[in-house]
């Protein structure tokens, strides 16, 4: 049974382990990041903020939802 996420939990995950959730390869999460932390906020299928230098957090709700 999947958990359920409610709209109000702030989840955000690293890029390595939405590959993990998703089973993805980390370079496709990345690449999936980066182009869309490049998008303007509306235009993203997934939410995405950048942490100190290099590193992606991705929003776990939209995540899932991508991968259905």
């Amino acid at each position: 049974m999947a958990k359920q996420i409610t709209p109000d939990q702030e989840i955000w995950v690293m890029t390595r382990e939405g590959a993990q959730l998703t089973g993805y390869s980390p370079e496709y999460m990345e690449q999936l990041a980066r182009k869309n932390f490049k998008l303007p906020e509306d235009d993203r299928l997934i939410n995405v903020r950048k942490r100190s230098g290099f590193f992606y957090e991705l929003w776990l709700p939209d995540v899932l939802r991508y991968i259905d």
